[in-house]
């Protein structure tokens, strides 16, 4: 049975401040997503070329420029394929792929993360948190620290299987860029169609962000979200890809809650034993330490 569409928010970047064009943040906030607009001097080709290429073999015919952006399937500590779901993808902290990913990739990846740590400080101005409390309580990603993790995704259609599982991202905010139909949603307590938005990323909030402003009089909404079975590539359409900027906590630091004022920190435990949980629940596979365990030196 066809989902319901649903049409988010839409917002845009003017200057540094984040504005809405359709709807509002605090409905933003509620939906547990937006549609942002790209700017328009971000290049998301070379991320798109990476989320086609990135499980590709590389040959001697390839050019060092070219073979960049594959082989990465042989990548020990990034490269992820998920047993029971069509997805296989890279996950890679910011580190590991200023070593690992094509210099134009990595310049659209810490635009991304820009873009990411602008909107948390623009929720985090919605709630009654004191920017004083911003770097601890986010474990400065607010600022430029935290883990900013990138993930891309490719769904193998030969496999038979759910696309992703339901599942809510873990950190603050993620920023998401896809193409095809596929991804749905749960929001107001019904699942969702979410269609792409052309010329948008998707910004949708997560669990840490949740747990963070729980109390408070502005909670915001993690939101639940899944990707169905993907068919296969047609002559006009390549195979589902995806790709994504998160903002994480660190797994060895503390995940916190603001008290109903906003004025104290509460803590909720260690950031990895989270994690763990998560990873557990969700994808049932071999891979405990999934975005848990510091990456390995390329």
């Amino acid at each position: 049975m066809s989902l319901k569409p649903f049409r988010p928010c839409l917002a845009k970047i003017t200057g540094e401040d984040l504005s809405f064009t359709s709807g509002s943040l605090h409905k933003a906030i509620d939906d547990g997503c937006f549609a942002l607009e790209i700017p328009g001097d971000l290049d998301v080709a070379p991320g798109i070329r990476l989320a086609n290429e990135f499980y590709l073999d590389r040959t001697d015919s390839l050019s060092s420029e070219a073979a960049a952006y594959r082989g990465f399937r042989s990548r020990h500590g990034i490269y992820f394929d998920r047993d029971h779901y069509q997805t296989e993808h890279i996950l890679i902290d910011g580190r590991r792929r200023r070593v690992e990913f094509p210099v134009l990739v990595n310049t659209m990846c810490e635009r991304m993360d820009a873009i990411g740590r602008m909107i948390l400080r623009t929720i985090l101005s919605a709630t009654p948190i004191p920017p004083s409390l911003w770097h601890q309580s986010t474990d400065q990603c607010s600022a430029d620290s935290g883990v900013q993790w990138f993930a891309v995704s490719h769904y193998r259609p030969g496999i038979f299987a759910p696309g992703a599982p339901e599942h809510k991202d873990t950190g603050f905010v993620t920023v998401l860029f896809y193409e095809q139909p596929g991804l749905e949603a749960f929001i107001a307590n019904d699942w969702y169609d979410v269609p792409p938005v052309p010329g948008h990323f998707l910004v949708h909030f997560g669990g840490a962000l949740e747990a963070l402003t729980a109390r408070l009089p502005v909670c915001v909404r993690a939101v639940l979200h899944r990707v169905r079975q993907c068919g296969p590539s047609t002559a006009t359409k390549g195979d589902r890809f995806s790709f994504a900027a998160f903002l994480n906590p660190a797994a060895t630091g503390e995940a916190f809650q603001v008290s109903h004022d906003g004025c104290d920190l509460i803590s909720l435990g260690s950031v990895e034993a989270l994690l763990r949980d998560f990873n557990r629940a969700t994808w049932r596979d071999n891979y405990a330490n999934f975005g848990i365990s510091k990456l390995p030196e390329a």
